[in-house]
């Protein structure tokens, strides 16, 4: 509770948001006890919101600057700021760069990148974010990014960066999607036995995707049951990675393990 007051603080001491529902937090005319209350239903609504706010905070107090490196066919954003952002969107040739990978991002400077109708003609290959807690809004922006780009084959979302309903929404995104071949979604403990439904309707409604990485995740067994079902559907998917603390009870609860053995990893 303390932390969240801290987080509305910060949102009210003038510091830039582009996040719409904290705009409309801050700039609206009610008593502070209004827009605590307006404030704390936002965040029981976006779990990742609290992280992501955090993050925005911690490089704020701290004054991190941001760092961006040009490879051949590559650009590299840590902790970026929101002019950093524009200015590789600015510069971006899209016939060159092939990988995008933003991590430490801040939400404001996940706006500006993701938000840009540029990426929607990159000829990228692969989509990292890592360290970079999407909120309901940054979602929508990727999830609008991954309809309208017909060459990413990778994507990453890595390391406490998405929660249940990124995932559902990102799943609903790639449903009907044809070129998208790897989902690595490692390392994110606000990924639940929610998601589950989800990513098993995923697995029956995508043809393209081969590998699919669910490691360090807060999914259930039963999820992971679920999901298997879907496996015996889609030939296509190779390489299952999931946490090894389900490997028992899925090998003796699902009566099919046999034929799906050799495309689930376990870790």
């Amino acid at each position: 509770m303390l932390e969240s007051l801290q987080l509305l603080e910060f949102i009210l001491s003038g510091e830039e948001v582009s996040l719409p529902i904290l705009q409309k937090i801050r700039n609206d005319t009610s008593s502070n006890d209004e827009k605590a209350f307006v404030f704390m239903e936002t965040i029981n609504d976006d779990p990742i919101m609290i992280p992501a706010l955090r993050q925005d905070k911690k490089q704020h107090d701290k004054g991190v600057t941001g760092r961006v490196d040009w490879g051949s066919d590559s650009v590299y954003l840590e902790s970026p700021s929101p002019v950093q952002c524009n200015e590789v969107i600015s510069n971006i040739n899209s016939n060159h760069i092939k990988k995008l990978d933003l991590r430490y991002s801040s939400t404001n400077s996940t706006v500006s990148l993701l938000s840009s109708t540029k990426l929607h003609t990159l000829n990228l290959r692969s989509l990292e974010i890592w360290t970079t807690p999407l909120t309901n809004n940054c979602i929508q922006y990727l999830c609008i990014l991954l309809t309208n780009n017909k060459t990413i084959q990778e994507l990453v979302i890595n390391y406490h960066s998405i929660s249940d309903r990124g995932v559902t929404n990102i799943c609903q995104a790639l449903e009907h999607n044809s070129t998208l071949t790897s989902l690595d979604l490692h390392r994110n403990p606000l990924i639940t036995s929610t998601s589950g439904q989800a990513l098993s309707h995923l697995l029956l409604n995508n043809s393209s995707l081969v590998g699919l990485d669910l490691r360090k995740t807060s999914l259930s067994t039963k999820s992971i049951l679920l999901i298997f079902q879907s496996l015996m559907d889609n030939k296509n998917i190779r390489r299952l990675r999931l946490d090894e603390q389900h490997k028992e009870t899925c090998i003796n609860t699902y009566p099919n393990y046999h034929l799906i053995q050799d495309r689930v990893n376990w870790y």
